[in-house]
């Protein structure tokens, strides 16, 4: 009996299939996961960010002021260090990221009312060069009412820390140098 195999174009135009059906149920998984973030975030069943005490001012930028407040400070092994970002928006600052949100296809609903966005981020502070992953992200409105949200599942995206930035500043603060 003879084998049949297929032709080149047939297993390309199969290829070509596959991935616009992956790329169609990946873009409808997202539309549908912001729908439903929107949808929380206007009735108000987001989570809610917990009240803090003891931020410290940390820098001022194009964005804001940042504050923060150390977590955890790393253990024996200095391994992993946590530690919240607070910053306030300026005007500018606000504006700046809600048109960027828009471009970006995220919801705008209730952003004209941004005050706050809470980041808190993870430290591998022994690793070299040291990394960092988000943990959680609160978008706050003026009344404390969370207007977005964002939590990493049990998979993290490390990265190496950029030099200069505030997560640099933030990461200094956390992870501080052993001492000889």
């Amino acid at each position: 009996m003879a084998k049949k195999t297929l032709s080149f174009k047939a297993v390309l135009t199969i290829g070509v299939i596959i991935g616009i059906a992956v790329i169609v149920i990946a873009y409808i998984a997202i539309h549908l996961q912001q729908r439903k973030t929107l949808t929380a975030s206007i009735e108000g069943t987001l989570p809610r960010m917990e009240e803090k005490d003891g931020w410290q001012s940390l820098a001022a930028d194009q964005e804001g002021e940042h504050h923060y407040i150390v977590e955890k400070r790393p253990d024996q092994s200095g391994q992993i260090a946590s530690a919240w970002d607070r910053l306030t928006y300026s005007r500018e600052g606000r504006n700046a990221y809600v048109l960027k949100r828009r471009r970006n296809g995220m919801f705008t609903t209730g952003m004209d009312t941004l005050a706050n966005r809470y980041i808190l981020y993870d430290f591998k502070c022994a690793a070299e060069p040291k990394r960092y992953a988000i943990m959680k992200v609160f978008e706050v409105s003026k009344d404390k009412k969370t207007l977005d949200y964002g939590k990493a599942g049990s998979q993290k995206d490390w990265e190496d820390i950029p030099e200069g930035t505030m997560i640099d500043k933030l990461a200094k603060i956390s992870c501080p140098e052993k001492k000889q």
